[in-house]
This record gives C-alpha cells, structure tokens and sequence, in this order.
C-alpha cells in the first residue's frame, strides 16, 4: 500500500506465470553475476583514483537557463501552490480518500512521480521546495539572519524526520485521512519555516529538512550535473551517465549509511505488508497486539518495520566487515561503509519505481476528474475533465510484471558497476578489489531474488 487505503499497486487480475517462479529469480541472479564478471573483465585494472573516471558531456545551453531566476521562481511557484492544495483540500475538501486532491498529489505525485523523475533528470526538490520558495520570499522583504548555529548534528534530525514520515505512511493506518495529511503537512512547514530562521536557511535544509536529504541521495543519481566555483556561482552543465554522481565524494558517517538503508527497508516493508506472509505474522502474534486496542495496529506496524530496518542495517555492515577483510587495506570504515551504502541507492530507485508502476501509470489519472470539483462541493470548473476515466493501456497484469522484472534487473546491475569501481578507488589493486567485491555481489544477488520474490506476491501465480 502506499499508506492510504485506495492507493492499490495492483489491481485488476493475477498473472499467471508461463515458467516457475524460482526461473525468474535464478534468472535475475544469473544476470548481475554475468554484469560482475563483464564489470571486472572490463573495468578490473581500473583503480584509485582513475577508478571513479566517468564520461561527461558539457551542455553550454543549459547554462545560462540554470543561472537565470526563472527556473526557481516557476519551480518554487509550483511548490507552494501543491503545497497549498494539499492544505487547503485535505482540511475542507471530502474525506474519501478516493475523491480528494490532497491523497493523491501527496502520496502518487510527490512521494512517488517526482523521487523517480529526480533519479531520472536531477534534483527536482532544489526547485520545488515550497519551504525554501517561502523562505526566500520572504527574506526579499526582510533581512533574516540566523539566530543561533545548528550544531553539528549530520543527518540524524533528517532520519528521524524520515523514520517519522514512513510511519505516517504505512505503519499509523491514517494515511488516508485528507485531514490528518493536511495538518501533518501544516506542522512541517512550522518546523521547518522556525528551524530555517533560527539556524539558518541552508544548514537546517542540509541537516534537518528531510526531502532535501533525500533528493539530493536521489539527484546524485540524475545525469545532469552543475559545476561551481568556490564562491558557488554556477561555471557549467553536463551530462554525465547515470548513476555515476553517487561516487562523487561527500560528507560520511552512520547517520547517511541508515538513511540509506531506511530508503530501501521502508519500500520492501511497504511490499511486505501486502503478502500473505505478512498477514500470517499478524495473526500469530494477535496475542500481542490485539489487547492493545487501537493503538495494536499502530504497534504491530511499527515493530515490523523497525525489525526490517535494523535487519536490513545489521545484513549490510556484516557484509561490510567482509568487503573490508577481504580488501585487505587498512581504511576508514565508516567513510567506506558509507560510500558503498550509496551504490545501494539505484536499487532503492528501480524498486520504487517497480513497486508503485501502478500508482503512477494508472492511479495518478483519477486526479484529473477531480480538478472538475476539487473541494466535492458540487463545483463545475473544468466540466470538460469531469467523466474522464483512467486508461489501463499501460496496466495489464504481464505488462506489470516483466516492466517490474527489467527495472529490478537495471537498478542491480548498475548497483554492481558502482560498487566495483568505488572497490577499485578504495582497494587500490585489481586483485583486492575483485576479492572484496564477493560478499558485495552476494549482497547484490540477494536483493535482486528478495525484491523479485516480494513484487510477485501481489501480482502473479504460480505457473
């Protein structure tokens, strides 16, 4: 679920395997051994620094569009108009969720269409926060200095925040309240309007501001990449392939790892839920959580996601302590543990964009009726988008699941190519560097067999 009760992955019928399950796994695994062994075959002597080389392409047009106003003023516009419909229908427009703008611009188009479209492009968030477009509106007006210096806090404001919005999400069983998304959205932008003048604009969107973290992981992805000078005035614009940014160095420590590793344990906990294996751990342990009342489900949801998370945590520095051992150099092991933790995050994007190809395909269409009479009180606005119902072109069931099987498929592959070159910069030899990327490949061949194995619950039978 996307944490509202109408917000469905899938829909319409099952899938019916032509070939066993287990073929689609073995075959998946079969393909990102074969990229670790073309990977080292062909980028094996590449090592040190040369080991993070990449390809880019200057775009000279881009430049000046980047250095003009516009693009933040019609992206900062854009922001906070969402940003006031969410608002503004979620307190007074209807409360089914399934007739109210303010479910769908939060959950499909926010939370879902722009993360992929920032992997895809760049870091859409730096034009589209309504915060900063507020913040710096105002401060044309009135000169805002910070009051106080944030401390030195890293990430751990953003990860709480982030931790705290995935309840909402998926474990609170509210999500699809308009009402309660409203207020939620209301209270953030408090927090975040105080924080940013009392510390300071851009450290408590660095620090605190929990989008701003993650679209910039996510925007490391992106192919387009901005070249400053050391007073940060934009001197260019490339391309680059994609992927490559996340080897580009950046601050290290725990807190940007498990930020990393709540990306992907809160999507396949979004998956989990939804499989009949997690109903059957619910009703095992009712003895527990049922007693509790209401607050039963709030638990049970939690627990849940806090055992995947530190699973997820424990499984990835346990696999770490080999890629070290076996590298056989002595390095930092939180700067590495962190810069291998961010060639994870193109299967956290692939794995999104799998498990919610209904949301955005299909789902995201039903907001356009609704711009007929946005509040549901009887308005006729747009008369002309009224009766439009949603195509399904896109959403049969075989279409779901191979488009899921490829993008699981990419996301490892690049995953696997970023991890041996960021082995090769660490490791310094080919041969440390093949030997410690072992357990990085088993790692790989496990993600990609449990994504596939938990995107197939919902969708598909046996053959």
């Amino acid at each position: 679920m996307l944490g509202t009760g109408i917000l469905l992955h899938f829909f319409g019928p099952r899938y019916t395997l032509p070939i066993s399950l287990a073929l689609y796994l073995y075959a998946a695994a079969g393909i990102v051994i074969i990229s670790f062994v073309l990977v080292a075959i062909f980028a094996g002597d590449q090592v040190g620094a040369k080991a993070l080389q990449y390809p880019r392409w200057r775009v000279s047009f881009l430049v000046p569009i980047a250095r003009s106003p516009l693009p933040r003023l019609v992206g900062g516009t854009v922001g906070v108009l969402a940003l006031f419909i969410v608002v503004i229908t979620g307190l007074f427009g209807s409360t089914d969720p399934t007739r109210n703008p303010a479910q769908y611009l939060t959950w499909i188009y926010f939370w879902v269409a722009t993360l992929i479209a920032s992997g895809l492009v760049g870091n859409l968030w730096s034009l589209l926060n309504p915060w900063a477009a507020m913040y710096d509106a105002v401060s044309r007006f009135t000169r805002l200095r910070p009051i106080w210096k944030l401390p030195d806090v890293g990430v751990w404001p953003a990860l709480v925040a982030y931790f705290s919005f995935a309840c909402l999400e998926l474990t609170s069983g509210m999500a699809n309240q308009p009402r309660l998304v409203a207020m939620a959205a209301l209270a953030y932008t408090a927090l975040t309007m105080c924080g940013m003048t009392v510390f300071g604009r851009d450290d408590w969107l660095a620090h605190c501001e929990v989008f701003t973290v993650l679209f910039d992981i996510v925007g490391r992805f992106g192919p387009v990449e901005a070249e400053r000078d050391r007073d940060g005035h934009l001197v260019a614009v490339y391309l680059r392939p994609w992927g490559v940014g996340l080897l580009k160095p950046g601050p290290h420590g725990w807190d940007r790892v498990l930020f990393v590793i709540l990306m992907l344990s809160t999507l396949a906990f979004d998956a989990i839920i939804a499989t009949p294996t997690w109903q059957d751990f619910l009703i095992q342990f009712e003895p527990i959580w049922l007693p509790l009342g209401p607050f039963g489900f709030f638990f049970a949801r939690t627990l849940g996601l806090i055992l995947i998370t530190s699973s997820f945590f424990l499984v990835f520095v346990a696999f770490m302590e080999g890629v070290i051992f076996l590298g056989i150099r002595k390095v930092d092991p939180i700067a590495t543990a962190t810069a291998f933790a961010f060639t994870l995050v193109p299967i956290a994007l692939v794995y999104n964009a799998a498990h919610n190809y209904g949301a955005v395909f299909v789902q995201s269409q039903s907001l356009i009726p609704l711009l007929n009479d946005p509040l549901g009180k009887g308005w006729h606005l747009l008369p002309a988008v009224a009766t439009y119902q949603p195509s399904f072109a896109l959403a049969q069931a075989s279409t779901v699941w191979y488009a899921q099987v490829v993008l699981i498929v990419l996301g490892h592959v690049i995953a696997v190519y970023l991890s041996y070159v960021r082995a090769g910069e660490r490791f310094r030899t080919a041969q440390r560097t093949l030997l410690s990327q072992y357990p990085m490949l088993l790692l790989m061949v496990m993600y990609a067999m449990t994504s596939l194995w938990i995107l197939a619950q919902p969708v598909t039978t046996p053959a």
